[in-house]
């Protein structure tokens, strides 16, 4: 986009399945009344190996956020340990997106 706005989605093994809602959400891209050019504007966040493995597969931008010691594969439930930590690493690396001049629109 000109404005320098991107979408951003994430995504972890949990979501990842050929079949699944990614797919779904990928194709309503494709099928939308003019919207198959925003795909060049989405970029796909995976949190997991396998899911940014999948990412490769099906979208050509990806970008594998990844945390030291963390797995964030799973479905991590509401202000659990874990879910904690990936909310924390989310908003910091939205905000490297901001200062990096960028904006977004985060879809879930």
């Amino acid at each position: 986009m000109a404005n320098n706005t991107m979408i951003l989605t994430t995504l972890n093994s949990a979501w990842a399945e050929p079949g699944s809602v990614i797919d779904v959400f990928l194709e309503s891209f494709r099928i939308g009344n003019n919207t198959r050019w925003l795909l060049d504007h989405l970029v796909m966040v995976s949190l997991d190996l396998v899911a940014h493995r999948r990412c490769e597969q099906i979208h050509p931008h990806c970008f594998a956020l990844t945390t030291d010691g963390v797995d964030f594969s799973g479905q991590k439930n509401f202000m659990t340990d874990g879910y904690l930590k990936m909310m924390w690493r989310r908003i910091d690396f939205l905000g490297r997106v901001l200062a990096k001049g960028y904006s977004f629109i985060f879809t879930v």
